[in-house]
């Protein structure tokens, strides 16, 4: 990966609709030039999707937060990726090394439906101990992509 890749990267990152079209010019590059760049990245794994980021408010989710959970000694491992995956308030989850075992970030209707997620993650999938953090706001720009 070049100093190209990493700025076409860049723009994307920025404004995933970018057209090959703005992508070629920013770069200083042909359309096919600019096409075959692009083509490469998604096919080396640089590029793995184009999405869509919706706002909480957008989605009629305007409760953020984040939630740390240990799970109780002896729990079993098996399905809770699934379980979290298939939980529509959860929109971003992580293993961790430390005191805590996953953190979760989610998005719900109201503090009412966040106690029911809590609820549930503490009755039925064996989650000892969570810490809850209400997010205020997320500063501009975040969460982004890390660029080599």
């Amino acid at each position: 990966m070049d100093a190209i890749d990493r700025r076409i990267l860049e723009l994307l990152v920025d404004d995933g609709r970018t057209s090959v079209t703005d992508l070629a010019d920013a770069v200083h590059l042909s359309l096919s030039a600019a096409s075959q760049r692009l083509r490469r990245l998604q096919e080396s794994g640089a590029i793995e999707r184009f999405t869509v980021r919706l706002g909480g408010p957008a989605t009629g989710r305007p409760v953020e937060a984040l939630v740390d959970l240990q799970l109780s000694p002896g729990s079993p491992w098996e399905g809770i990726d699934d379980a979290l995956r298939q939980h529509d308030d959860v929109i971003d989850a992580v293993h961790l090394t430390g005191g805590f075992d996953y953190q979760v970030r989610v998005r719900s209707r109201s503090i009412a439906e966040l106690d029911d997620l809590l609820r549930w993650l503490k009755e039925s999938m064996g989650v000892r101990e969570t810490s809850t953090r209400i997010v205020l706001h997320t500063v501009d720009g975040f969460p982004r992509e890390a660029i080599a």
